[in-house]
């Protein structure tokens, strides 16, 4: 019986087209042994004559190889085979490799080897983004035909602001969005608010906690939608209105769907293993809580800038190959904070790399004002579709109300 390296080689050669497989990503490395290097070949011929080889050409080469007929079989099954196949060597390998280590009580060489096996094998057929924008002009036309007669109207995810929403059309598809800010400034709060509004408006959430544990995100998240305070869900000294409100929003809540919390300290801490949470719960948007906690598949050390780097752009690829928002949170470092009384952020202030701004499509601050305690500003500091400009949210720890109450005019009109 044929592998399914044959047989894609074969599809390839029938078909006398390559095309599919370049659009879908086939790389050489998801073929085994020597079939990788005949893949490589028909890369380099149709590179060097413009077309795949015919069976002649190719018997010229290999002739010990046979084209099997595959006239009942399609490029997209062969591929997600082919595909199969190389997860589940790269998964043993990766097992085989960490075995020795393993035998000698080395467990974080170990890990490593297996994390950097589990991200590799979760590599996936790329997704086809190729459009002719000659076709298709009607239904475009529309859109845009739409969106002039609601010019406000949300393109994306709601924030839970509507201020902000004017600005950044909402929180929209492939978007690595990055909420920075000093220690206890209020940057998980305003990120869990954000996840509430996805679920809010009908969507499934996966929020990620490094800062926090699920038990407490989850209390906090039952004190926002039951408007009561936070330290006294977790002390147990609500009174008997409150605790009726608090059932009450639970259960209001049961027949809406996932709203999914994870946070396992000893392994979702890189890359691949949230892409596998992903996997699993399909979520519309994901919410990292802390991403200059997570490790680096690569063995960078952990919170240096390289390692840093790695993980923000691994996150806007996660973004990118999902077709979902991801919105993460890092701390600026107060010292390279410009204006020391209003302490307002720049894209110079994020702290411990650079790829924060440069991998982020929006980059938001949260800080103080500086003039009013109960207030916080959520500022707009970089973006690629969006004006620079702020809102204000006055806060109110013991109703847990967060409202916006206005929104300034628009800082910079230059768009990055």
């Amino acid at each position: 019986m044929a592998s399914i390296e044959h047989l894609v080689i074969s599809k390839i050669i029938e078909e006398q087209s390559i095309h599919e497989a370049t659009r879908a990503g086939i790389k050489p490395v998801y073929f085994s042994n020597d079939w990788e290097n005949v893949y490589r070949w028909l890369l380099d011929y149709n590179q060097k004559h413009g077309a795949v080889p015919t069976e002649r050409a190719f018997h010229t080469a290999y002739g010990d190889i046979s084209v099997e007929d595959t006239t009942s079989e399609t490029f997209s099954g062969l591929f997600e085979e082919l595909l199969d196949a190389y997860r589940t060597r790269t998964v043993v390998a990766a097992v085989t490799d960490a075995m020795g280590p393993l035998d000698k009580d080395n467990v974080t060489e170990a890990m490593s080897i297996l994390s950097k096996g589990l991200q590799a094998a979760g590599t996936e057929t790329a997704r086809l983004r190729d459009f002719n924008i000659v076709e298709g002009w009607e239904k475009q036309l529309q859109m845009y035909r739409e969106m002039r007669d609601n010019p406000n109207a949300l393109q994306g995810i709601p924030t839970g602001f509507a201020g902000l929403d004017r600005v950044t059309y909402g929180l929209r598809p492939q978007q690595f969005i990055v909420m920075v800010g000093e220690p206890k400034r209020g940057k998980s709060l305003f990120e869990l608010i954000m996840a509430n509004a996805c679920h809010r408006h009908g969507l499934v959430p996966l929020f990620i906690s490094f800062e926090m544990s699920v038990a407490e995100q989850r209390s906090r998240f039952y004190s926002l939608i039951a408007k009561i305070p936070y330290e006294r869900i977790l002390s147990g000294q609500m009174s008997e209105a409150e605790f009726d409100r608090l059932e009450k929003s639970m259960r209001m809540m049961k027949n809406m769907q996932p709203f999914m919390m994870s946070e396992d300290s000893s392994s979702l801490t890189t890359i691949s293993a949230i892409a596998g949470k992903i996997q699993e719960y399909q979520p519309d948007a994901v919410f990292i809580d802390g991403m200059y906690l997570m490790d680096d598949e690569n063995g960078e050390p952990k919170g240096t800038p390289q390692a840093l780097t790695n993980i923000t752009r691994g996150v806007k690829r996660l973004a990118q190959r999902f077709d979902i928002p991801i919105v993460g949170t890092s701390q600026v470092l107060s010292w390279k904070l410009n204006n020391k009384r209003t302490r307002a952020i720049t894209a110079d202030s994020i702290g411990y790399t650079s790829s924060f701004v440069q991998d982020a499509d929006l980059v938001l601050g949260v800080e103080r004002n500086p003039d009013l305690d109960d207030q916080a500003i959520i500022r707009v500091v970089e973006a690629r579709t969006a004006p620079h400009a702020e809102i204000h949210v006055k806060w109110d720890w013991k109703t847990m109300e967060f409202d916006e109450v206005s929104e300034v005019a628009e800082v910079d009109p230059s768009f990055d």
